[in-house]
């Protein structure tokens, strides 16, 4: 048929003489459409009864005749038109747009492999109203429906060869594919279609464990960050513990020391007034004894002798006393540097535990 294979878009439906859709559509004996008034002006504006388009040339008064199945197509085309002007479900990103409409941009509801065009629903009425179009196969919108017809012969690829990853027609099985492993389309997309859906299986498999996996890992920073901050609070404790421990315990050292400091000044004043008394006596002593070493009257040298005190005593209990401070400084100064090594040796303990741990 002369409709069969024709895409319903506006340029098949405009007159090649006045280009805009048809007035009244008449076929002359060559097969062509014009409006019937279009025809019968041409003609007689030139003198020759010929085609506009093929230029054949008709004798006498050639029959135009109505083509009934052309204008019903015709006059449908002009219903939907108008219908599609009116509005319809407008198309969102990534939707198929209806091929008919002009102006806002329409969802297409099913597209054509004879046609290749897509529709909207009320563009799409003619296939399943006008008997010429009802055996066109309608699919799902789908884009580049021209990559479904082969460029070389013009024909619907109806199969997949399988040799070459390619789509073919029936001509082309013919011609290059005769010997190649052909299945049909149909049969290939299902294929298709049962390894992507086991393939996407897979792949949702893969991404359920790996998005399980950073659940798990975020998880655990959590944990470790948990555990972080307790170990922390721990250790700020402990320590402010151990600084006021040794605040507390310096506070007391010091003044022990500064106790013990004013007991032993006490001690030294007494052992110096004692000291001071000492060499008072020996000065009144060493005196007589000058006097005795001097005189003349030998006799009062037999007389008793004055009593030497008991000096040297004194003199050695003061310097072990000195002695003995010495040493009591020394012990508080190595067991308060023993304390720091101490110290420092567990601190740097925990220091290496720490940065080895994972």
């Amino acid at each position: 048929m002369a409709s069969a294979n024709i895409s319903l878009s506006e340029e098949h439906f405009q007159c090649s003489i006045c280009l805009n859709v048809f007035t009244e559509p008449v076929t002359t004996p060559c097969g062509h459409n014009y409006c019937k008034s279009c025809i019968a002006g041409y003609w007689t504006s030139s003198g020759i009864r010929k085609c506009p388009r093929c230029n054949e040339t008709f004798f006498g008064d050639p029959q135009l005749r109505v083509n009934t199945e052309f204008r019903d197509i015709l006059e449908l085309f002009k219903r939907k038109r108008a219908a599609g002007e009116e509005g319809g479900c407008p198309a969102r990103p990534g939707d198929v747009t209806c091929d008919l409409c002009r102006g806002v941009a329409v969802k297409a509801l099913k597209s054509c492999l004879v046609c290749l065009a897509s529709y909207c629903d009320a563009h799409l009425e003619p296939h399943h109203t006008v008997q010429a179009l009802k055996w066109h196969k309608l699919i799902e919108p789908m884009r580049s429906l021209e990559e479904r017809v082969c460029k070389k012969h013009n024909k619907l690829k109806k199969f997949f060869c399988s040799e070459d990853q390619s789509c073919i027609c029936t001509d082309c099985l013919r011609d290059e594919h005769l010997m190649h492993k052909v299945v049909s389309v149909e049969d290939e997309i299902k294929k298709r279609r049962t390894k992507v859906k086991n393939m996407q299986r897979k792949v949702n498999q893969t991404l359920s464990q790996k998005r399980d996996g950073a659940k798990s890992i975020e998880n655990s920073v959590k944990r470790c960050r948990l555990q972080v901050e307790e170990i922390k609070a721990e250790v700020v404790k402990s320590l402010d513990g151990v600084v006021f421990l040794i605040q507390t315990q310096k506070l007391k050292l010091i003044e022990l020391l500064e106790e013990k400091q004013k007991a032993a000044e006490r001690q030294a004043k007494e052992h110096l007034r004692r000291l001071q008394s000492e060499i008072a006596e020996n000065r009144l002593m060493s005196a007589e004894l000058e006097e005795l070493s001097k005189t003349e009257d030998d006799f009062s040298l037999l007389r008793v002798l004055p009593s030497v005190p008991s000096s040297v005593r004194s003199f050695l209990n003061s310097h072990l006393f000195a002695a003995r401070s010495l040493l009591r400084v020394e012990t508080v100064r190595r067991a308060a540097a023993e304390i720091k090594e101490t110290l420092n040796k567990e601190v740097e303990k925990v220091f290496r535990e720490v940065s080895l741990a994972d």
